[in-house]
């Protein structure tokens, strides 16, 4: 039964489909009691914020009258109000996608919802219909959760979800919830930022998909890597595009986090005037200039310098797994093996509870002596039919270095990054000799 006066907190009860609330919490009108549909609820509920809303927007023209504490507390007010919207968002969006409503009028999910909710990005709206359709798995219980009572921004969701997918193949049922839990743990920490989440995640990938599928997805993804390019305003600027698999993402931020990109005092010794993006792009030039001026003279250094973090096997005495770089970015295990050639690679062997047991030094690098004479025996590329100049080539350890190849004249080859690549993929080896290389297809 329900009291003749209503608390000072609104009343809902639910019975059959219809809901009984104290209406003067809806209204402007008198107190009174009644029956009314959820739709109508909703409708009232969402209204009455919106006054809120736009009461709040009036009083903030004040803003410059309030103190610092009633600004970080109006603040905090503010995000309670985007995450319960945010809420309110992905329940409407998920009973609607759950009934098909977008296949009525001929849309997909995504084209839907960013009809419907204009206000979102198209990052946004992807997060949204991901997290709507994650969250009607039952498996998904403890993300539902979350998302429900405000705690899991939906962006962190579509993450989380997003994460597991790529792990559920390889798991039972209760180890996957285990690992969604692991997930779902950092994700609802406000301490824990949306990169600490990212490298838990690829942690996560790396240890438990196995090596040939990491491999697989490695030559998928590289398979779409590229370079586009446009004109903007009258021509007088071009825009170059590049799609970078993980190997080529981990170099090229290894170039704009390089002191070529640091910021450089002027001649009168003030502050550098170009901007972060400036200096980015000139490091890159730098980069490409340096790499042009050497024309076709042997290179004597390594090409990049990437820490990169990876597991050792103590039974097989090899290097093994993915590995992970100082960026973030993780590697599949043929990428690292192939960097490991001729990269300034510097592995950090981790222990059982991941503690650094040993930081090596890259010393089986090539010598200047050693590229020389390997460009006079070799000439170029190695790979039968391939005619690209030893300048443009990377030496290559026929055995590898981390099955215990020698860093010596007799168990280096010189390779095109194409076929570099494709040796690693295929595990191949070669015959060395004084005079030549022969690979065995």
């Amino acid at each position: 039964m329900f009291d003749d006066e209503p608390d000072d907190e609104p009343v809902v009860e639910v019975r059959s489909g219809v809901v009984r609330v104290g209406v003067d919490d809806l209204t402007d009108g008198p107190p009174e009691w009644g029956w009314r549909g959820p739709g109508e609820v909703l409708a009232g509920c969402l209204a009455d914020g919106t006054r809120g809303v736009v009461a709040a927007a009036g009083v903030g023209r004040d803003a410059p009258r309030m103190g610092g504490e009633e600004l970080v507390s109006a603040l905090a007010q503010v995000d309670v109000l985007r995450a319960r919207t945010e809420t309110v968002t992905v329940r409407l969006v998920a009973e609607a996608l759950g009934r098909g409503v977008h296949t009525d009028q001929g849309l997909s999910a995504q084209d839907w919802v960013a009809q419907r909710c204009p206000w979102l990005s198209g990052p946004q709206v992807a997060d949204v219909v991901a997290v709507a359709r994650g969250v009607g798995d039952p498996v998904h219980g403890q993300v539902a959760d979350a998302v429900w009572d405000s705690l899991l921004p939906v962006r962190r969701a579509a993450a989380v979800l997003r994460a597991a997918a790529r792990v559920r193949p390889f798991l039972d049922t209760d180890q996957y919830v285990d690992a969604v839990g692991t997930l779902l743990g950092v994700a609802v920490e406000p301490r824990h930022s949306d990169p600490d989440l990212r490298r838990v995640a690829d942690h996560l990938v790396s240890v438990v998909v196995p090596d040939r599928d990491h491999d697989t997805r490695a030559r998928a993804a590289a398979a779409l890597r590229g370079v586009h390019e446009s004109s903007l305003a009258d021509g007088s600027l071009t825009r170059f595009v590049l799609t970078c698999d993980a190997d080529g993402a981990a170099l090229l931020r290894s170039v704009l986090a390089s002191p070529l990109a640091a910021p450089v005092p002027d001649e009168t010794g003030g502050p550098d005037p170009r901007t972060a993006s400036q200096r980015r792009y000139d490091a890159v030039l730098t980069v490409l200039r340096r790499g042009l001026a050497g024309g076709d003279s042997t290179p004597t250094s390594p090409k990049a310098t990437v820490v990169v973090t990876i597991a050792w096997d103590p039974l097989q005495e090899a290097l093994t797994g993915t590995g992970t770089t100082a960026t973030g970015d993780v590697l599949s295990p043929g990428t690292v093996r192939r960097v490991a050639c001729d990269a300034q690679l510097i592995p950090q062997v981790l222990g059982t509870d991941r503690e650094v047991l040993d930081q090596g030094r890259a010393r089986r690098l090539v010598t200047p002596g050693q590229r020389v004479v390997l460009a006079h025996r070799d000439q170029g590329c190695t790979f039968p039919g391939c005619t690209v100049p030893q300048a443009w080539c990377e030496a290559h350890h026929v055995v590898h270095w981390s099955r215990g190849g020698r860093s010596d004249i007799d168990n280096y080859a010189l390779l095109c990054g194409r076929h570099h690549t494709l040796v690693h993929d295929h595990d191949l080896t070669a015959t060395v000799t004084t005079t030549s290389v022969t690979w065995h297809l």
